[in-house]
């Protein structure tokens, strides 16, 4: 790959030119004996990604469509959100919307949600299902799925449901040994192909309890999926240029190798990390529970966060503004997908010009 990347959104992320080129292949019939040969082969490559021994499906639809489907096709009753941001506070309103009765256990924005207060929750009351956003987007913050997953385990027998979103092909996500049942991303952040796909699993214990579930819909019956999946095709027509997309991509990251990729996205955090440090840039979220593939930060003081992100796309950059509550005093630096060390060093150095201009003023 030769192009310099300049695109550092928290997603969606940049896209490699020859993924892009896969969309434009001439199109085919969705149910045709070649379209269901592509689609076996592509399917074999997933569960690597998302680290099971169990199928993966695909959605055509954005990651709030399974999110939603998590919650119709699993829950009929009770359900407990755990939030500690944007993305988190949006499931809590899907299980509302869907006529559940949804108890939302809060972390502060900049915090992990502790499993420990999950372990109480859960000997309060019982609950169908539990939802968890992986990496908070909006505040740069991983979520201990691992101890939380643990105590919901320990404590009841509650559906683990996780939104990887912004984790997936990133940072480690471990379906299996980590005991998720429902584990969901899009495509368009860490994995790196353009929005519009949706990769998930469904356990056989989350599948055995969907069965029970009287009304799941239709574009939202996970059932429906994994059924026209095992015959290796769709519930309705997919967005066939993006599976082509997803196909070349997963190519390149397993040819990468999962480890490898996780170990370039920690060395990416640790950079702009550093680089943050000695800047007076001061990271949003809490030391410790800090995301791998999204940087959440407060400039130095007087400096206003989006003359940064102006700055940014002045020059020819582009970086995330603040998001939800913290739009009007944080910005965001996404450093998933393809970027390399190199695309980072050269974005930090036009963000360090920004900032020299932009204080300048100030200390006069």
């Amino acid at each position: 790959m030769s192009e310099q990347i300049k695109f550092f959104l928290p997603g969606p992320t940049y896209v490699r030119e020859d993924v892009r080129q896969a969309m434009t292949k001439p199109m085919v019939g969705h149910r045709s004996a070649g379209f269901k040969d592509f689609y076996v082969k592509l399917s074999a490559k997933l569960p690597a990604l998302l680290r099971t021994k169990g199928d993966v499906m695909v959605a055509s639809g954005s990651s709030t469509l399974v999110m939603e489907s998590a919650v119709i096709s699993c829950v009929q009753k009770d359900v407990l959100n755990l939030t500690n941001g944007a993305f988190s506070e949006r499931w809590h309103s899907i299980s509302k919307s869907t006529g559940r009765s949804a108890d939302k256990l809060s972390a502060p924005w900049g915090q992990a949600v502790d499993p420990e207060a999950v372990r109480a929750a859960l000997r309060r009351k019982k609950y169908e299902a539990i939802t968890v956003v992986h990496n908070e987007t909006s505040t740069g913050v991983m979520n201990p799925i691992a101890d939380i997953a643990k105590v919901v385990r320990e404590e009841s027998d509650a559906l683990v449901i996780v939104d990887a979103v912004s984790s997936l092909g990133g940072a480690p996500v471990e379906t299996d040994a980590w005991g998720i049942d429902i584990t969901l991303a899009g495509t368009q952040k860490a994995i790196a192909v353009p929005p519009g796909l949706t990769v998930f699993t469904l356990s056989d214990r989350a599948a055995e309890r969907a069965k029970a579930v009287p009304h799941r819909g239709f574009y939202t019956d996970l059932l429906r999926y994994l059924d026209k999946h095992k015959e290796g095709g769709f519930i309705t027509t997919p967005a066939i240029p993006l599976l082509w997309a997803l196909d070349v991509q997963m190519d390149h990251i397993l040819a990468e190798g999962m480890e490898a990729r996780w170990a370039r996205h920690q060395r990416l955090q640790e950079k702009t990390a550093g680089w943050a440090a000695s800047r007076g840039c001061e990271y949003a979220s809490a030391e410790g529970v800090r995301s791998l593939t999204v940087s959440c930060f407060r400039p130095p003081a007087g400096v206003d966060p989006q003359a940064i992100v102006k700055g940014c796309t002045e020059r020819g950059y582009t970086i995330g503004g603040g998001y939800g509550d913290w739009k009007p005093t944080t910005f965001r630096i996404g450093h998933m997908g393809e970027v390399r060390e190199s695309d980072l060093d050269a974005l930090l150095q036009v963000i360090d010009q920004i900032l020299e201009k932009v204080a300048a003023p100030a200390a006069r």
